[in-house]
């Protein structure tokens, strides 16, 4: 029972007599000195619909003067007892005709038909009594202060609806009755400082929600807001002090829902404010550390390597704390939040030792060396706006370009035993059964782990294996997509035209990307174009992922592109994984070298080449270009022109590859298996019917499972099926044909089976009768 209907129950309750003594009382009298119950009459009038109100004439809300009462009274009939409410008007008023006042006249001899809804002293209901009273009140425990009696006044409205025993937990004071109207100050805070004045009008159209507002605040946070404005309370909330940090980490938290606060407290510029301590609370203030981060990131291009390491490592400590602001949540603090990323690009550069050998490579690149080149790219994606993405740019090179250039160096001088020089020691791609191959163009070891982290954040029951392989050389896609056994077995050179295309052997043309889907069907290998799952049965090959065409179009606004890419590879990986496949073995052709600004400027003139790429080139006949040679994967005898380092032959050119560093030739290998979970899964048969002997059958579950038709359960051995069925990756529908007809109506057993021979389905049957 809420407090409504305790006062409805008690309006009931007054119209008890003595059957013995009395008549049947036919009015309740209602008066009310104070108009303290004027508020709740609405609603009252809601639950108790003969409810009247002495007033002037307004009987659409059952309101009217004396005479017209009387009129209702005599000529309404219902089953309660009506109520005549009477506001202004006190208990004293009926002791005496002569004195009765003249409105109240012709109400006057009613208090001889009915009863009075009075405490038991004769004194008027004021609320305050009416919940504290243990006489025909509500008996709570409620403080008698004189502000307490004036919350409750504010707040009665909201009152109406609060359960009677949620009030009963304790004893109530002024601050327990506020917070009916303002459950959550700290929210109606912001939200009124976001927006004074529509949100005062909104307070106060809801009865006392304003006043109980600015009373709450007088309490809570020192602060009046009919007094002392939203600026002032921009103040406080800046200050920290008090209960002013619960309404910021609300703001924080929830900044969205409050878009004016962001301008109050940008009104706020104090009047030495580059003098002023960085403040959380001000977002001029951190507009400022922004420019001057800037400034000082710009500065790193003068600066030798081993300094600019140790600036931005001060740099980092300094303005770190600033992403974790709430202007950064905004997008106003890029290069505050892309700090972090220069720290981890710093602390990579300067845990590289030497490694010598391929090996040693590979293993430093795999495990750790990643990191810088994903720090650049994640810095890259958080810095889009043209000046602090100037300033990133600059403070990037500064650090990240001798680092390639170091390894680029290491790398280049172990050219001559490179370890996939050709078909003969390249990688191999095993045809396996259960296995889809996902080739992702331009895969980088860095993506590669990005990609293994958000499929780890899944919680799917998968298993992840990441391992390396060796590019072809050139790294370009021409060559290196196919160089892989048993494929490269069919494939050679010598070069034709102007590419690096591989040809087949037995008739010497070039590949194409036809004819490569036609040999892969030729090693047994299906090709499942874009969202089929196929049957996960044999070993497929499929290819998802546009990393190397964003970044020939793009340059380093590659780096935008990176989640989504991330997001479509896991997501197609889980498709196959669901539709039944074992494990996805995602690979690739070649990494590649993306610097901000650009990569350095190689000179080849054209004139010694014929053909030039940004990172490779085939040399002239008799070319003397100075530049380190390689053979072609393909074909030993083909020499092949490296540029050196991480520079180009063409200017300006952010993304490219081609060459030889471990960035372009250290190619990841992700293994995605499907976990066993231990837990059956779910297979329900939706319908089956025989057409002669074959059962037609539909399922929801099965999908990638074996049926079978067997006279025992679990005995492979048993089957009366000419050979089992398997239920497509994409659909539900599947049939059985039965082997021989002499076993028409014999008892049998409808099973599905899961990969690892285990019966999770079974269904008695009459074989050919349905």
């Amino acid at each position: 029972m809420n407090v409504l209907a305790a006062i409805v129950e008690s309006l009931h309750w007054a119209a008890n007599y003595n059957s013995h003594e009395l008549a049947a009382p036919t009015v309740i009298l209602w008066p009310d000195e104070e108009r303290l119950w004027t508020q709740t009459i609405p609603a009252l009038r809601a639950s108790y619909p003969l409810l009247r109100t002495l007033g002037d004439y307004d009987p659409g809300n059952g309101t009217g003067p004396a005479v017209w009462i009387r009129h209702q009274l005599e000529t309404e009939k219902g089953g309660d007892i009506p109520v005549v409410y009477l506001p202004g008007i006190a208990r004293s008023a009926f002791r005496s005709a002569d004195q009765c006042p003249a409105a109240l006249t012709h109400l006057f001899a009613l208090q001889f038909q009915g009863q009075f809804w009075t405490q038991k002293n004769g004194k008027d209901w004021t609320p305050f009594a009416f919940l504290s009273s243990g006489n025909t009140g509500l008996s709570l425990d409620v403080a008698a202060d004189q502000e307490t009696k004036k919350a409750i006044q504010e707040c009665l409205q909201a009152l109406l609806k609060v359960e009677v025993a949620y009030l009963k937990t304790g004893k109530l004071e002024a601050a327990d009755f506020r917070e009916l109207v303002t459950p959550d100050p700290a929210r109606t805070m912001l939200r009124w400082m976001s927006d004074p004045v529509r949100i005062q009008q909104e307070l106060t159209n809801a009865g006392a929600g304003w006043t109980t507002f600015c009373a709450v605040c007088r309490k809570t946070y020192q602060f009046d807001p009919e007094k002392d404005g939203a600026i002032t309370a921009a103040e406080k909330l800046t200050s920290g002090k008090g209960a002013w940090p619960t309404v910021w980490q609300r703001y924080k938290d929830s900044y969205p829902h409050f878009p004016g606060v962001k301008a109050l407290l940008e009104s706020l510029a104090p009047t030495s404010l580059f003098a002023e301590k960085a403040s959380e609370y001000k977002p001029l203030s951190n507009r400022r550390e922004e420019e001057l981060l800037a400034k000082e990131l710009l500065q790193l291009e003068a600066l030798p390597h081993k300094d600019a390491l140790a600036k931005i490592k001060a740099l980092a400590a300094e303005h770190g704390p600033r992403a974790k602001w709430v202007w950064a949540a905004m997008g106003e603090s890029p290069l505050a939040m892309a700090m972090e990323n220069l720290a981890t690009l710093v602390a990579t550069v300067d845990s590289t030792g030497t490694p010598a050998t391929w090996d040693a490579l590979a293993e430093f690149y795999s495990s750790t060396g990643w990191k810088a080149d994903w720090s650049v790219l994640r810095g890259l994606d958080t810095v889009r706006s043209t000046a602090p993405a100037k300033a990133l740019a600059v403070a990037i090179r500064a650090v990240y370009i001798p680092w390639l250039e170091k390894l680029a160096v290491t790398a280049q001088a172990q050219a001559s035993n490179y370890p996939s020089h050709g078909p003969q020691t390249c990688r191999c791609q095993t045809v396996e059964d259960g296995t889809v191959y996902l080739f992702a163009d331009g895969l980088r070891m860095d993506i590669a782990r990005g990609l293994e982290a958000s499929l780890l954040k899944t919680g799917a029951p998968i298993e992840i294996a990441l391992d390396h392989n060796w590019a072809a050389l050139p790294t370009v896609t021409a060559t290196a997509k196919s160089a892989w056994m048993p494929l490269a077995a069919r494939l050679g050179g010598p070069l034709e035209g102007t590419g690096f295309q591989a040809v087949e052997q037995n008739n010497g043309k070039a590949l194409t990307h036809s004819r490569f889907k036609q040999l892969l069907e030729e090693l047994g290998i299906s090709f499942l174009e874009s969202g089929d799952a196929g049957s996960p049965t044999g070993c497929a090959w499929t290819e998802m992922g546009s990393v190397d065409s964003y970044g020939h179009e793009q340059g380093a606004k590659l780096a935008w592109r990176i989640d989504e890419e991330i997001t479509g590879l896991r997501q197609r990986i889980l498709d196959l994984l669901n539709a039944g496949w074992a494990k996805v073995v995602v690979t690739t052709d070649h990494g590649w070298l993306m610097v901000p600004g650009g990569l350095p400027k190689a000179e080849l003139p054209k004139h010694l080449t014929a053909t030039r790429w940004s990172r490779c080139a085939l040399p002239g006949e008799g070319a003397q270009h100075g530049y380190p040679l390689t053979s072609w994967f393909w074909d030993a005898a083909e020499s092949v022109v490296l540029a050196p380092g991480i520079s180009c032959f063409s200017a300006g050119m952010e993304y490219s590859h081609g060459g030889l560093t471990i960035q372009e030739s250290l190619i990841p290998l992700l293994t995605v298996s499907a976990r066993t979970t231990g837990v059956a899964k779910t297979v329900n048969l939706k319908s089956w019917k025989w057409a002669g002997l074959r059962l037609n059958m539909v399922f929801t579950g099965a999908q990638g499972l074996t049926v079978d038709l067997r006279s025992k359960v679990a005995d492979p051995d048993s089957s009366f099926a000419k050979s089992p069925a398997t239920v497509s990756a994409d659909g539900e529908k599947t049939s059985i044909l039965v082997a021989e007809d002499d076993t028409i109506g014999t008892a049998a057993f409808l099973v599905v089976v899961d990969k690892a021979g285990q019966v999770i389905f079974k269904q008695p049957i009459v074989i050919g009768e349905n």
